[in-house]
């Protein structure tokens, strides 16, 4: 229960930023919704991220926010990991900052080669260039779901 009001305070939360972007005028040109919404997890369908694990199986989301519906706003999804998942080798991305907020379960992260054992209520930031890539060992058996939104640089 912990873990959901937690959620929905940091969905708030970027969602109030969002609102912001969303009516200050825009610089690039893009097209800014004009409509709110409001969304549950559990009404929105999973689907494919775009990141495959070692075996070939992608790894799955739920997407509340399409990309670049507010410009630079790369989206926000929940990603769910499975027990022996693995998001490897580690990846990196030139333009785009990352964010990650663990909802439950445990996973490691590896950022710049080393570690990190990560679990419910962790946020993670990743700047452009960190290399980074996710698994669950298979002795961890639960699944791991993440918060995940990004903002590129304009370029």
């Amino acid at each position: 229960m912990r873990f959901k009001v937690v959620f929905y305070l940091v969905f708030a939360f970027f969602l109030g930023v969002l609102y912001g972007r969303i009516t200050a005028p825009s610089k690039s040109g893009h097209h800014r919704t004009k409509v709110g919404m409001i969304k549950h997890l559990d009404s929105v369908p999973h689907r494919p991220t775009s990141h495959k694990d070692t075996d070939g199986k992608f790894i799955m989301k739920q997407q509340f926010l399409e990309p670049f519906l507010v410009p630079n706003f790369v989206g926000f999804s929940v990603a769910t990991f499975e027990p022996g998942q693995r998001m490897m080798p580690a990846h990196a991305h030139d333009s785009m900052y990352e964010f990650f907020y663990v909802l439950k379960g445990k996973a490691v992260i590896v950022i710049d080669d080393v570690e990190h054992e990560i679990g419910p209520s962790t946020l993670l930031h990743l700047v452009p260039g960190e290399k980074h890539g996710i698994y669950l060992p298979n002795n961890f058996n639960t699944s791991m779901q993440m918060a995940v939104f990004g903002v590129v640089d304009d370029i």
